[in-house]
């Protein structure tokens, strides 16, 4: 969340000092909470927004993250919260750095909030909407961990394939790829795009997910349509590790991919 506020400032072109003259609040409060050395308050936070003109839909979506992310460890307290969600998101937030290889659908920690519902409401029609509201903000949830002061490294590998399913209808994807864009500026998230045209990879075995941690060993995440499970034996690791490379080697830099994500939002909205 900080780092969010901090971009949508340097967008405006303003300093901190212009923005706490006009807010009538100092210089340092707006570079405190840029920074995450102080707390953000609900209240401070919803001002900044109003400020920058933030889209009320993306607002309310922020505002949100902050209510939930300020709660630690909020998702072991999450009502109806599947089991194997609570022990991704643990891992994430205890990770250094995440590596995400997705074939048909955009990662969670990068979803917008509709499109995840989209995709929820898609694969299990049976959802009641309060059972979707939940399972929805607890995947808007999890993307703090990407804005905060100590946030993950996060590499996204994405196949074209997955950006071009009209999840949630033509308009919903225009915001998600939009928003693939902007997440790709920040520092600690790189977003790539695996292209049709690269044939068969090591991508056609499916998703998988690598996450690495400062004091412990690093683990494997892999999910198909029936099960999911954790790997952590040396073996299974290296042989993710190097579908990854091969991935990589045939995927757009991330410059290459921004460019790519521009070109189809043009030509989705012509």
């Amino acid at each position: 969340m900080a780092a969010e506020l901090r971009k949508l400032r340097e967008v405006k072109g303003l300093t901190c000092a212009e923005v706490g003259e006009q807010l009538g609040v100092s210089a340092s409060k707006i570079s405190r909470m840029e920074t995450g050395v102080s707390g953000l308050q609900h209240e401070d936070v919803a001002v900044l927004l109003g400020f920058y003109k933030v889209p009320a839909a993306r607002r309310t979506e922020l505002l949100d993250l902050l209510r939930r992310g300020d709660q630690k460890g909020w998702w072991e307290r999450q009502a109806n919260l599947p089991s194997i969600w609570r022990a991704v998101i643990d891992f994430e937030n205890k990770a250094r750095r995440i590596q995400n290889y997705e074939n048909m659908v955009v990662p969670g920690l990068l979803q917008t909030g509709e499109y995840a519902a989209a995709m929820l409401q898609g694969l299990d029609s049976t959802l009641s909407p309060v059972e979707l509201d939940n399972l929805v903000a607890s995947r808007i949830a999890r993307q703090t961990l990407l804005t905060r002061s100590n946030a993950p490294q996060f590499l996204a590998v994405i196949h074209e394939a997955a950006l071009r399913v009209p999840i949630g209808g033509a308009g919903v994807m225009v915001r998600q790829l939009r928003r693939l864009m902007e997440l790709g500026e920040y520092r600690n998230i790189s977003v790539r795009m695996l292209p049709t045209s690269a044939g068969a990879t090591a991508g056609l075995r499916g998703p998988f997910m690598i996450l690495e941690f400062a004091e412990e060993p690093a683990l494997v995440y892999a999910e198909n349509q029936d099960t999911a499970m954790f790997q952590e034996e040396e073996v299974d690791l290296a042989g993710y590790r190097l579908a990854l490379r091969n991935i990589l080697n045939v995927s757009l830099a991330p410059d290459a991919t921004a460019e790519w994500l521009s070109a189809t939002v043009a030509e989705m909205t012509a």
